[in-house]
């Protein structure tokens, strides 16, 4: 949230700049009937500061004496004054002309809006709005530094668990092979399957339950990933599609492993993506 107000004339206006994440950039304006014109005005200031959001802008208005101002009607008291004057001349009455008298007609005094002139409104606003704006940037920065922190912090755990995969990767063929010869001689056809073809299928066996890729690519997804979160350019649609590049490795290596470490590794890698992903729908 950002907010600014400044004073001209008498004339206070205040903005408030406030934000949930979206797609695209939608700017959503309230504001009081007189201001209501200058939208376009407002939506070009936020385009100019913020990529991406749904953007709330609220213009608050505040005039001293309610945003009204007394004018006296001078032609008509002048001419009402004189015609009491002549009447009491004419006809010889007594008593004195008093204000009265005079404020008693409803044409004597006009009440009336005060309007700023235009300039002086579009530099109000032009100034209101962009302190907002550039209060609602650095608040803006301050978060997502932080939950750039916290990016950085779930990578870690996720390099972690990784390290733990890795560990472990070497046993997949292995442990691939050894359940094939089970079910043979649980099936009585491990003496009649032909000793060469039983070591093509193991080794071919062996190849497709290898994770060595899976884990390679994960760790350049990884920092891939973090040296986007160093950068200052816009990049959540980039740390998006990282996040389900890494989400396929990790599918991946659970499919392909049936060791009990390797799978307890790969679930609390799979809650480690989700909170990224739900924290990076914050970023811009």
């Amino acid at each position: 949230m950002g907010g600014a107000s400044a004073r001209r004339a008498g004339v206070t206006l205040r903005a408030d700049v406030r934000s949930v994440n979206h797609r695209f950039l939608e700017v959503v304006l309230r504001a009081p009937t007189g201001l209501s014109v200058l939208e376009g005005r407002v939506r070009e200031k936020v385009a100019g500061a913020i990529e991406r959001g749904r953007i709330s802008v609220t213009l608050e208005l505040e005039q001293a004496g309610g945003g009204l101002e007394v004018a006296v009607n001078e032609p008509f008291v002048a001419a009402y004054v004189e015609a009491l004057r002549e009447l009491r001349r004419k006809y010889r009455l007594d008593g004195e002309i008093e204000l009265a008298h005079v404020v008693a007609r409803p044409e004597a005094l006009e009440v009336r809006e005060r309007i700023l002139p235009e300039d002086t409104m579009l530099a109000l606003l032009d100034e209101v709005v962009e302190g907002a704006l550039a209060q609602f940037n650095a608040m803006r920065a301050r978060e997502g530094g932080a939950l750039a922190r916290e990016l950085a912090r779930r990578c870690k755990l996720l390099r972690s668990q990784l390290k733990v995969v890795e560990r472990h990767a070497a046993t997949v063929p292995r442990e691939a092979q050894r359940r094939l010869k089970e079910r043979l001689a649980k099936l009585g056809a491990a003496d009649a399957v032909d000793p060469a073809r039983l070591a093509a299928e193991v080794a071919l066996l062996a190849d497709r339950a290898t994770i060595t890729e899976e884990c390679e690519r994960l760790t350049s997804h990884l920092q891939q990933f973090e040296e986007t979160l160093r950068q200052s350019e816009p990049a959540a649609k980039r740390l998006g599609f990282l996040l389900q590049e890494m989400h396929r490795e990790v599918n991946t290596m659970g499919s392909k492993s049936a060791s009990l470490a390797i799978t307890h590794a790969v679930v609390r890698m799979k809650e480690e993506l989700e909170s990224l992903r739900e924290q990076i729908a914050n970023l811009e």
